[in-house]
């Protein structure tokens, strides 16, 4: 799942306990992560793949920075 989307279906609650997990703020999250406009830390780009509990790989982060091309779906 691109971590976009991930982040676009988690409540309010869901996304506070996320950002909480990430050591990060809900607000950094929905501005900054969301829309890729700061890169972040290896650590937390590391804990956005971990902590999102298998829902987003560390690909699929690298891949939301533009920092990795995206792997080609198989037909």
């Amino acid at each position: 799942m691109k971590l976009r989307d991930y982040i676009n279906t988690l409540p309010g609650d869901q996304l506070e306990a996320y950002a909480t997990r990430c050591s990060t703020t809900a607000n950094y999250l929905g501005t900054h992560i969301r829309y890729a406009t700061k890169e972040p830390s290896v650590k937390l780009m590391r804990a956005l793949a971990r902590e999102s509990q298998g829902m987003v790989t560390l690909g699929e982060v690298l891949e939301h920075y533009r920092l990795v091309d995206e792997e080609p779906k198989a037909a």
